[in-house]
């Protein structure tokens, strides 16, 4: 008999050398394992964070395989570092705790993607998003919506776009998708609906381009033990797609069907030979109030420069979200949080958006800094930093049976340490690779280790 450890060993070989077969056949796959030594003598933040939802593990075994075939693209993830979250309640089906089931393996992003033109593709399996694509999610603290601190979520989505005949420059693309979130001891019964639906507009000029994006995501469907079964037929969906009221069993719903949120998503680029530079601002909302810009410039603002030092990329973002509770009751947000479906806009029990926008449904208010920096110091050695200081902070207090906030506190500052990832690798070949990282902050730091082995 195998052992535990064996069997994942073994399961993790058997993928690998079968998967390896496609290679013969195709010169359009890939295919590259990763070994990681994690430290686990404290909870680290930038080790537990937009990680792809990962729960660490002291020897973390990952699977990635790639096969570009004629208009259709399959990506398979397998790791042995996911584990089933799910979560504990209060009576008042508050979440106090979570409860943590090791798994042998889990798939990761995994998906089949195939196009229809240069203009439209389909997307099915566990992915994330098709949006926000500017985005660096390698040096970012996080989309606000969707960024890849939870694992990704089943979906089916199509994705078009299209170009004006008479202004070629100007671009429409949209997308609209179909997913589910995890069944668990909240959704006993029925696991919620996810709705997502994106539409953009890029205007591109020499070596100029400026985007504005709409985003919007709804939870909805499903059922709890609190409130019994959510509307979920056809007609719902719709009603879900415009944000339009509905009923359900036990009475007429006040609000929108389900639980909305979204962002207006600015961007401009310029490329200038080996040089890029970025500005983007990611505006949050859940209501109509905040889509109306009632909590201000609450979001996520960024900026991003590659090559102006050589072969070096520089990212800065700061995160706000001190506006939630402007003005109570026409603008009062608990972002990432929900009265009905009340693990919020998580996955898993993790944050699906920005990881520092309520981690623990804390109902608190932020202002982020943060800094990301990857570059190269040879043709073989690179390295990559991030670096985040929360400034200050306030916290509303909630009355957990009638679900109003009791009161909201200034603005404090809370002293918190600078959340800190350096890494450093060099290129052992052309296959193999070999970093090893210092996680932490300036109260505790720890050491760990990867080593890659990739074939195209």
């Amino acid at each position: 008999m195998l052992k535990p450890i064996e069997k994942i060993q073994f399961k993790f070989i058997f993928i690998f050398l079968c998967s390896l077969m496609t290679h013969i056949y195709s010169q359009d796959s890939m295919h590259q394992l990763q070994l990681s030594s994690n430290p686990m003598n404290g909870d680290y933040w930038w080790l537990n964070s937009n990680n792809n939802g990962k729960s660490i593990s002291n020897l973390g075994v990952d699977y990635v395989w790639k096969l570009n075939k004629g208009k259709t693209l399959y990506h398979l993830n397998l790791s042995n570092n996911y584990k089933e979250n799910s979560y504990l309640f209060s009576s008042s089906y508050n979440i106090i705790d979570k409860i943590t089931t090791k798994k042998d393996y889990y798939f990761g992003e995994s998906f089949i993607k195939h196009s229809f033109s240069n203009q439209t593709f389909l997307r099915i399996g566990k992915y994330y998003r098709d949006f926000s694509l500017y985005l660096n999610d390698s040096l970012s603290s996080g989309s606000m919506l969707v960024s890849k601190n939870a694992q990704p979520m089943s979906k089916l989505g199509i994705v078009s776009s299209y170009n004006l005949k008479k202004r070629k420059n100007i671009t429409f693309e949209l997308g609209i998708a179909h997913g589910i979130f995890d069944k668990n001891n909240y959704y006993t019964k029925k696991a919620p609906f996810l709705h997502e639906k994106f539409f953009y507009m890029h205007s591109k000029k020499n070596n100029h381009q400026f985007s504005v994006g709409f985003v919007h995501e709804a939870i909805w469907g499903g059922a709890t033990e609190e409130y019994g079964n959510f509307p979920s037929s056809f007609e719902d969906f719709l009603k879900v797609i415009i944000s339009a009221d509905g009923e359900y069993e036990e009475g007429p719903h006040a609000n929108a069907l389900g639980n909305h949120l979204g962002i207006w998503d600015f961007s401009y680029q310029k490329t200038t030979q080996a040089k890029k530079l970025k500005l983007y601002y990611q505006h949050f909302f859940e209501d109509t109030s905040s889509l109306r810009f009632a909590n201000s410039f609450d979001g996520l603002w960024g900026f991003e420069i590659e090559n102006y030092l050589p072969n070096t990329t520089i990212l800065i973002e700061y995160l706000n979200t001190s506006n939630a509770y402007d003005d109570p009751p026409y603008q009062a947000d608990f972002y990432y949080w929900n009265y009905q479906y009340r693990t919020g806009w998580r996955y898993k029990n993790n944050s699906i958006g920005n990881p520092f926008v309520n981690p623990k449904n804390s109902l608190e208010s932020i202002q982020l800094v943060h800094l990301g920096i990857s570059g190269s110091l040879s043709d073989a050695t690179y390295y990559k930093a991030l670096l985040s200081k929360t400034q200050s902070r306030s916290l509303l207090v909630l009355n957990s049976t009638a679900y109003e906030v009791i009161s909201v506190s200034e603005k404090i500052d809370v002293p918190s340490p600078t959340e800190f990832k350096i890494l450093f690798g060099r290129k052992i070949s052309e296959n193999l690779d070999f970093n090893f990282f210092i996680v932490g902050n300036s109260r505790k730091h720890a050491l760990g280790l990867n080593a890659t082995y990739t074939i195209n």
